[in-house]
């Protein structure tokens, strides 16, 4: 029998009103003032970078949309709607804010879409076919479900079986993503997890056929009741699983499964009951635990040069902010600090300085400062050009560094990133850092 709905903390654009006017079109949100704007490499948002006049720019651009839609001021068009989906969403703007809305930034963009969206007229119509392959397929990939366990032929035909979590108990369940088993050019990554996890000896399995899209991707595009749908249905499967078959860790490759499972999903009113039991991991921080048990022995050699990507869903989008809700401090909804806890900045680099040979050279925007793929937010999909384009930059500032690599925790940056490299024709390779340690670890 199904469960009745949950009940889900998703705020409508009305809702976020007082934030919205919190604020003062400062611009602070332009450039990455934390270390202080680089001669070349100080932009921090894709739209002003490409669109260039304040009305797209970062924070400041957006949210005075959000005013004029409010007030009736800015009435729906074909140009407006367009507009409102010309942003990654990437929270570098929410980085570089220091006032009271700066915790509410990418609620309200992704507010202004769900209203567009409740309004019939969002998404674009690019969306709506991806919307529309969730809705089929539970993907957005437009591709059937049984092709979701290609990537697996590789470890039946070693004799080396994946586990059916259906039909098979296991303790952890590796949540693969749409993007790694879908796009061709990224299935090199669970094929590495999965290779990595049985050099360990670890029990694991995957829900192959079964498994369903995170709704990262319509709950970025203002389709709320298409994420709640999977959501529900995920939150309910992992509950199952923990109870029937003993899962007790679900690990994920994807940056963007990582915060819908571990933050989207914990708007609902039952995530907690549903999760009691279970622990959500990212892959490099799953493997990192077992490095720093001396489980994962790094014994090879790769004399590479490498740059390191910072994911927005593995890094800023994790951020946890501090808000004086009672006036103690300041005044009431006062910003007052930030939590990076549970961003996953130094467990990626500790790992790639800790293969032999390897070099790590930074780029100037990394960590809570890193310049977006340029893909997220349903740009890849509305704005592919762009997209492309945007993930050529970030391609330019990896060659600046002199590194030959580029090496991020996320299958969907990798594709962008090397779409970047191919539109300016540049040497640089895409990794993922699974890729590496399965390349250098002995078993």
């Amino acid at each position: 029998m199904r469960r009745p709905a949950m009940d889900w903390d998703v705020k409508d654009l009305k809702e976020l009103e007082d934030k919205i006017w919190r604020c003062t079109a400062c611009g602070t949100c332009k450039i990455a003032y934390n270390y202080g704007p680089p001669t070349l490499w100080g932009e921090i948002c894709p739209s002003g970078v490409e669109f260039g006049f304040e009305g797209m720019m970062a924070s400041k651009g957006k949210i005075a949309f959000a005013r004029g839609i409010l007030s009736g001021e800015l009435p729906w068009d074909e140009r407006l709607v367009e507009d409102i989906y010309k942003c990654t969403v990437c929270a570098g703007c929410q980085t570089q804010c220091q006032l009271d809305h700066k915790p509410f930034i990418p609620e309200i963009i992704e507010a202004m879409r769900r209203r567009a969206v409740k309004d019939g007229v969002g998404p674009l119509p690019k969306h709506r076919a991806l919307l529309q392959s969730l809705k089929s397929y539970n993907n957005p990939y437009q591709g059937p479900r049984r092709a979701r366990t290609d990537w697996l032929r590789t470890f039946k035909k070693e004799g080396k079986p994946i586990k059916d979590i259906n039909k098979e108990p296991a303790e952890i369940l590796y949540f693969v993503g749409c993007t790694g088993a879908f796009n061709i050019n990224t299935r090199g990554v669970p094929i590495a997890t999965a290779s990595l996890f049985q050099k360990l000896g670890l029990d694991f399995g995957v829900l192959g056929e079964n498994e369903l899209c995170c709704g990262s991707t319509a709950m970025r595009i203002g389709d709320v009741d298409e994420f709640k749908r999977l959501a529900e249905q995920n939150l309910n499967t992992f509950r199952r699983l923990h109870q029937e078959k003993g899962v007790n860790t679900i690990v994920t490759s994807c940056a963007g499964c990582y915060r819908a499972i571990k933050k989207d999903y914990s708007l609902s009113s039952e995530y907690e009951k549903l999760m009691e039991g279970i622990k959500v991991v990212h892959t490099v921080e799953f493997l990192y635990g077992l490095f720093k048990e001396g489980k994962l022995k790094l014994t090879g050699t790769l004399d590479w040069t490498v740059t390191y990507h910072d994911p927005c869903h593995a890094g800023r989008h994790l951020s946890k902010f501090i808000i004086d809700e009672e006036g103690k401090e300041l005044w009431k909804g006062a910003y007052v600090g930030i939590d990076e806890s549970e961003c996953l900045y130094d467990i990626p680099r500790e790992l790639l300085k800790a293969i032999p040979g390897v070099t790590l050279l930074e780029m100037e925007r990394i960590r809570a400062n890193s310049y977006c793929c340029g893909g997220g937010g349903g740009v890849m999909t509305g704005f592919g050009e762009w997209a492309a384009k945007n993930a050529s930059l970030r391609i330019q500032e990896g060659m600046a560094t002199g590194a030959n690599y580029m090496v991020s925790i996320c299958p969907f940056c990798h594709y962008n990133l090397n779409e970047g490299a191919k539109l300016i024709q540049s040497p640089m390779k895409v990794y993922d850092l699974v890729q590496l340690l399965d390349q250098v670890m002995e078993g």
